[in-house]
Formats: C-alpha cells, structure tokens, sequence
C-alpha cells in the first residue's frame, strides 16, 4: 500500500528535501504537486518524472478534489498554521516544516486539530534523523555516562541566501517569525531537548545582527536552566563557514561530543571514578560507529511507517510546540533583557504575523 501524498510549495526544501527523501520510499506516491507559480511547478515535476497532470495552483482545491492521503507543508513559516489546519479538516495526515508554526496559539489548535480528525501531525525536525544525533542519543539515555550535568549545541551557516536565492521570507520577519534564531534554532534546540530529554525552565537569550544588513538578528546566543537543575546553553548563527552542528553533554562519569559530518562525528570520553579525576580513564578516545544515513531511512519514511502501521510520530505536534515555545521564550528576553520563565502564555508570539491565502514556498 502506498500513502498518496501532495507537496505543497516548490522551493528548495521540496526540490533538495521533500521530493528526493519521498522518491526513495516504494510506500509513498506524490500524487499533487502544488505552487502559485505553475511553470515553477512544471520544472519540478518534470525533474522528479512526476506527471503535469498532478500539478495544483491551489492548494485549497486540491485538498477537496486530488487523491491524497497526507500532506507535506513546505511553505514559510507564517502558512504552516492555514494551511495545516486546512489540511486536517480535509482528514489528511500532515508533515510540517519546521518551525510547526509562529505562535503558540497557531501549535495548540494544530495540535487540536489533529486530535480532533484523528491524523497525525509531525513535525520536520531533520537533526533528529541524522545518524549522528542517533547514536548519541541511544548513549545518553542509556546508563553508560551517567547523568547529564551540563550541555551546550551550536548551529550555523553562512545564511538563508546560500540556501535559496529567491525566497527573501526568511528575513521578513513577520513572515519567517524571526531571524537565525527561528531559521535554525529551532534545530539546535530541538536537537538538545531530545538528546538529554530534559524540559527548560527559563533562558536568558541574547541576539545582535553583526554582519549583514537585515532587519533581523544574524547570531544568538542563550543560557539554559532545565527543570531539574541542570545547565545549558546555545547559539545560533547565519555568518558561519563552513556549516556546522555540534553539541557536548557533560556527564558524571565522563562527556560525549558530536559533530555533523565530522571525520568522527562522535567523540566519549570517560572520566576516571577513582585517583585523579580530571585525568582520562583512557589515552584512548571512544569514537562510536556512525552509518551514512538514517536508521529508519528519513524523516518522510518514518512518518509513512507511522501512518501505515497506525503509530504516532515521536516528532508530534507536541513536540514541535515545546520547541517553539523555548525560542519565543528566547525573543522575549531578548525584548526584556532578562531571563524569562517557561512555560509562556499561548499567545507568545516573536512579532506581528499575518495570514493569507497565498502559498510561497519555501
């Protein structure tokens, strides 16, 4: 059986994305193809050999008219609530781009809505099906390091610009929510919540735009307090090369280290329990074996299982609202200067968003 899917929105995270990770599933059929932009749309689907006849100019119409069993929102960030929720009352299953929205407000009525329909919402966290990420997360929730005591991840690249040339929402900001702290801090965030399966409590956030001439910030940067004592922080950048994603856990018996596409993505290191700790309990590094792709072979393959196999997504709608909620806690201190205590109220929102009812992709 194959899940019919529609793709709405034809930028760069459907061509480089969406469509490759779609097209290497035998259980997943593309079956609409939307854009505003019709020959945009053509050029996309003769490149994935779909037919032109699947494609759509409005989403709103394919929803109530195309064979479609699910959905794949690939739009900026201030469509991902419209058209999510359209696509739920239509009884379709949803992936959504990350951020799952703009506000919290936007999350919890997605979140109701795919209650409501019994589909299922999940949200594309990508750094959470890198192999990487995988592995160390097995680690550090098993018992090997011990407790988390401190953690810290970094994100960067040099800018939206590099990804995409033609889609300047990414630094409108109400349309993109905000700068590089939206843009890819929801990855790092994201990515340090699931690793140590700890909640924030509060933050203190910083942000400056140090190098390109945006109305929104370029870097930033937080200190973390996690509901059970422990501490952390992050920063995001769009003025770093090459691109990079690390993090470091700090533990009681020792540290792990991860590093995307690094020569050894993974590096523990155990501290010695008896005689001098700060000396290692090995000259030797532990690098663990990392595969080239994903155990459950991509985001889109794994929420095709769930929908086959009736099973919710472990990147739900929830979890893509505490995500949010910890960076629009960020851009409230960054307004106040001051830390900011979780949780918010629903309405937190990082700046005056709007609605329409036109579709740009992403």
């Amino acid at each position: 059986m194959a899940v019919r899917f529609a793709v709405i929105g034809c930028g760069k995270v459907t061509q480089r994305l969406t469509l490759p990770r779609l097209a290497a599933c035998s259980s997943a059929e593309v079956t609409a193809l939307v854009d505003l932009r019709r020959p945009v749309a053509e050029r996309v689907a003769d490149a994935f050999a779909i037919d032109r006849r699947r494609i759509w100019t409005d989403w709103k119409h394919m929803l109530t008219e195309a064979p479609v069993d699910a959905v794949a929102v690939c739009l900026p960030n201030y469509l991902h609530a419209e058209v999510t929720l359209a696509a739920l009352e239509a009884k379709k299953h949803v992936m959504v781009e990350k951020p799952i929205a703009v506000t919290l407000q936007e999350a919890d009525a997605m979140i109701h809505a795919a209650q409501r329909h019994q589909r299922y919402l999940m949200v594309e966290q990508s750094q959470r099906f890198e192999p990487v990420h995988e592995v160390a997360h097995e680690i550090l929730q098993s018992e090997l390091l011990g407790p988390i005591t401190q953690l810290h991840g970094r994100i960067g690249h040099a800018g939206p610009e590099y990804w995409s040339t033609d889609s300047d929402w990414f630094t409108n900001k109400p349309q993109s929510g905000g700068g590089a702290l939206m843009d890819v801090g929801v990855h790092i965030v994201d990515t340090l919540r699931w690793l140590s399966g700890k909640q924030v409590k509060r933050l203190c956030c910083h942000a400056k735009t140090l190098q390109k001439r945006l109305p929104v910030e370029d870097n930033a940067g937080a200190l973390l307090e996690f509901t059970d004592g422990t501490m952390g922080s992050f920063g995001v950048s769009w003025t770093t090369r090459p691109y990079e994603v690390t993090t470091a856990f700090y533990t009681e018996r020792g540290k792990l280290r991860t590093a995307v596409g690094a020569s050894h993505p993974i590096t523990v290191q155990f501290g010695k329990l008896v005689g001098d700790p700060n000396q290692p309990l090995s000259r030797e590094d532990w690098h663990p074996s990392v595969g080239p792709t994903s155990r459950v072979g991509s985001a889109y393959a794994y929420f095709i299982d769930c929908i086959l196999n009736d099973r919710e997504p472990f990147v739900s709608g929830e979890e893509g609202r505490a995500t949010l909620e910890v960076i629009l806690a960020a851009y409230e201190s960054i307004r106040t200067g001051g830390w900011v205590e979780l949780p918010l109220s629903s309405g937190a929102r990082p700046a005056a968003g709007r609605r329409a009812g036109a579709t740009r992709s992403t």
